[in-house]
């Protein structure tokens, strides 16, 4: 984390490279390892990082990309998961 001076009130942690924080007076930190940063950023809120915590459920959602390969465009689409890992 950047900013030392925000105090950090809640942290969950899913699983490796995927946690949110919530900051007191700012913005809440949400990273989530491949998943495009507009779908966590627009789909996926704090309160669904506690669901899956304290539920044990699954979270899908799907992201769509373009690639290209050998001068030929295609768009992807995919279904990412946000659940809790199990110990």
């Amino acid at each position: 984390m950047k900013d030392n001076s925000a105090i950090m009130t809640e942290f969950v942690r899913l699983r490796t490279k995927m946690y949110t924080l919530h900051l007191e007076g700012k913005k809440n930190m949400k990273k989530a390892k491949s998943v495009k940063s507009n779908v966590v950023a627009r789909f996926i809120m704090f309160e669904d990082y506690t669901l899956c915590l304290n539920d044990a459920i699954e979270m899908t959602h799907r992201q769509s990309f373009i690639r290209s390969k050998l001068h030929e465009m295609y768009t992807i689409s995919e279904k990412k998961d946000q659940k809790k890992k199990s110990l």
